[in-house]
């Protein structure tokens, strides 16, 4: 009788990575499938693509270092993944790949109890990105994958990686199966938790690389992609003063690195990173001084520092925008959106269509404005999380307020006034915000009963603030169904944004008139691709 190899597994850095460069792909081919398994049968859903995109652009990034041991692996992901983040499974993806970056510190290679410990941390960090966490979710999965993995590093057998990462997997997929009935709204469409089924494709990718074997098969569920809808004071100008700091003789002191652009007189101080690299951004009178005392910490690159206070004085004096106070960011996506949010001086950055915009991009962008303060529109209840999360990436000063739809966007857009302060501004946009509700119309990607409505694939149908409020053949009528909902024959205003391929402007304005008699009624184009109406509801 043969006794099984007992399974000591460990990869080092190199083949950790190629682990992660095939789950990536994995993750990537599966993308679609996993969009068609989100909760509403509408064209934008997302949580596949944003997962795909975040991971791939962490790997493209630590694949640029050479990574010897398995921690700085996890460690240079991790980084890119803070940057590279989309949309709200994309961010809180970045965060359970921290985690597993900081539960494998010191790791040379990745044995089995490594492993547990990562995704042990990788599950808390998690949990840690969302305010309120909802079980039945891709926490629930990869806290369920973490303490499988973790009774199977402690047994007796002491099981290795490889045996470790497949009790996670098993554990994991058993996990998802259940958050069908861990839902109502997932027990009602009849689906698994999209993230979930995320998590899943990840592990089972790196397990099948680990083993040495072709990718798993690739996840197939109608290939059509469905949405998941679920004060400040001025400071002196000083120099914007920005630099990297990599290890130099001995290894970085994050603790230490902290507290020394946190020293006094320093403002508007942002830090990110680890002991393999920080970023440091500050407002100083004296950035030369930063630079030099910063060289004590380790090799010092990347170094700018702008002069805000010329700046601000030559604005004053030409008005030529060299440095403005307080910007806004809106979020948009379609050209009529575009245009409506410039005539109203905001900066426009792309929504993105299926895929949303990452936390670094979004920091990019806000940055761009120009501005020590910038307040940031979403405008996707799936983006809020990202931007949120750019307000530690940018070098300006970031401000959300957390608009859900592009009609709520332009109502807060409509409220800013340059001239007040920056915490008038946010309460009054916010405000605006809040009195607005959204109906937006479209052409159903599967069959499916959500919110007690049944709906076939191909059918026209109005989502009102986020949840399905009607269906039929028409979309016209389903929008004066959807219009319904939202209190339309008590309102004061109702806007109607049409998409790309909307046809009939005409007759649009007068048959929303008839039925909601005495309620003023606005249409203009929008250009949105995905949704044939958008319209935007105001008391």
């Amino acid at each position: 009788m043969t006794t099984a190899e007992p399974d000591v597994h460990a990869p080092g850095g190199a083949e950790l990575l190629a682990a992660f460069a095939a789950a990536a792909a994995h993750l990537e081919a599966s993308a679609k499938g996993i969009d068609a398994i989100n909760v509403y049968p509408v064209p934008d859903g997302d949580t596949g693509s944003n997962m795909a995109a975040t991971l791939r652009y962490a790997v493209d990034s630590a694949q640029v270092h050479e990574c010897d041991e398995a921690a700085t692996v996890l460690a240079a992901i991790a980084r890119g993944a803070l940057y590279g983040a989309r949309g709200n499974s994309g961010v809180i993806l970045s965060q359970g790949l921290r985690g597993l970056a900081d539960g494998a510190k010191g790791a040379a290679v990745l044995d089995g109890w490594a492993l547990a410990h990562a995704l042990g941390a990788a599950a808390s960090a998690a949990y840690g990105a969302v305010a309120q966490p909802v079980e039945g979710t891709m926490l629930t999965v990869l806290r369920a994958a973490a303490e499988s993995a973790m009774a199977a590093a402690t047994s007796p057998d002491a099981a290795g990686c490889v045996a470790v990462l497949a009790a996670a997997v098993e554990a994991a997929e058993k996990a998802e199966a259940r958050t069908i009935e861990q839902l109502p709204a997932l027990r009602e469409a009849g689906v698994t938790d999209s993230g979930g089924e995320g998590v899943c494709v990840i592990l089972r990718g790196l397990l099948a690389a680990l083993r040495g074997e072709g990718p798993p098969p690739v996840l197939v569920t109608g290939g059509v992609p469905l949405a998941q809808i679920q004060g400040h004071a001025r400071e002196a100008f000083g120099f914007c003063t920005e630099f990297v700091l990599e290890p130099g003789n001995s290894a970085l002191d994050p603790e230490a690195v902290r507290a020394f652009a946190n020293r006094p007189g320093n403002r508007s101080v942002v830090v990110i990173g680890d002991a393999t690299a920080m970023r440091v951004h500050v407002h100083s009178d004296e950035p030369q001084r930063v630079l030099a005392d910063a060289a004590a910490f380790g090799a010092v690159s990347h170094t700018k520092a702008e002069d805000m206070s010329r700046q601000h004085e030559r604005f004053r004096e030409t008005g030529s925008g060299a440095h403005v106070a307080l910007a806004v960011l809106a979020l948009s996506r379609g050209e009529g959106f575009d245009r409506l949010f410039r005539d109203l001086g905001a900066v426009v950055a792309d929504l993105g269509e299926v895929v949303k915009p990452p936390a670094g991009e979004i920091a990019s962008s806000a940055d761009a404005a120009g501005a020590a303060d910038v307040i940031v529109l979403p405008n996707h209840k799936n983006v809020l999380l990202a931007a949120q999360q750019a307000a530690s990436l940018a070098s300006c000063r970031l401000h959300v307020v957390a608009t859900e739809s592009l009609p709520q966007g332009l109502s807060a857009c409509l409220a800013f006034d340059p001239a007040r302060p920056l915490a008038e501004n946010a309460a009054a946009m916010e405000e605006a915000r809040h009195g607005v509700r959204t109906v937006e119309v479209t052409r159903a990607a599967a069959d499916r009963t959500v919110d007690g409505v049944a709906v076939r694939t191909g059918d026209a149908i109005a989502v009102v603030d986020g949840r399905l409020r009607g269906a039929g053949a028409n979309e016209i009528e389903v929008l004066l169904r959807g219009l319904g909902h939202a209190g339309a024959a008590g309102a004061g205003l109702i806007t109607v944004y049409t998409g790309a391929r909307f046809a009939g402007t005409e007759a649009l304005a007068a048959r929303i008139e008839d039925a909601f008699a005495g309620v003023e009624v606005e249409v203009h184009e929008g250009g949105q691709p995905l949704y044939t109406l958008i319209a935007g509801v105001e008391a």
